[in-house]
């Protein structure tokens, strides 16, 4: 079991991973122009909790926000960088994290224009393999609007199970949301490895 201050520093340790095709990575301020492309538009921002970015003074807020998390060791979004054209794609990484319990939520966005191609799921993998085989996570949840098929398709394809959808539980921009419960457990994650 990790404590809280050993999570952290192996968190820093921990980064970047890298996939086949993605380099997941602490987010920097030279990825403003990248992020505020996918953050600033609607067809993005429509399933989650956070509106379009009005300009690119809000993303870079954002990612001075994060590089602060960074310095700590604390979770956070990182980026999700396709090797080949070395451009940010997207984030993927912890929700929260629950050191005690041994828990987290994994939270993904990815850019409209580069959906269907297998970017997330090969990042969302790479997320779990540090969850489970070096955090020794118990569990790896995910929280999705209801009507986001797209994202509970990419849990599904992914090995997460569907625990229970709560109606109106959550106000997001003005609209209370019914929300899927996903989730993870170590056990099942090797058992799909195998």
């Amino acid at each position: 079991m990790f404590a809280e201050r050993k999570l952290r520093k192996v968190l820093l340790k921990s980064l970047p991973i890298e996939t086949e095709r993605l380099l997941i990575r602490n987010i920097a301020s030279s990825d403003a122009d990248d992020m505020y492309e996918y953050a600033s538009t609607e067809e993005v921002c429509r399933y989650l909790l956070w509106s379009p970015h009005l300009n690119k003074d809000v993303t870079r807020g954002y990612i001075e926000y994060l590089e602060t998390r960074y310095l700590k060791g604390l979770y956070a979004d990182w980026a999700v960088v396709l090797k080949e054209e070395n451009k940010m794609i997207g984030t993927c990484g912890y929700a929260s994290v629950n050191s005690k319990e041994r828990t987290c939520e994994i939270g993904y966005v990815l850019s409209q224009k580069y959906r269907k191609k297998g970017y997330m799921s090969e990042a969302l993998n790479a997320v779990l393999a540090l969850s489970f085989e070096t955090l020794a996570f118990e569990r790896a949840d995910l929280r999705i609007i209801s009507e986001n098929t797209e994202s509970r398709n990419l849990a599904e394809r992914n090995g997460f199970s569907l625990e229970r959808v709560c109606e109106k539980e959550m106000e997001i921009k003005g609209k209370y949301c019914d929300i899927a419960h996903y989730s993870m457990t170590k056990e099942r994650y090797f058992d799909i490895k195998k």
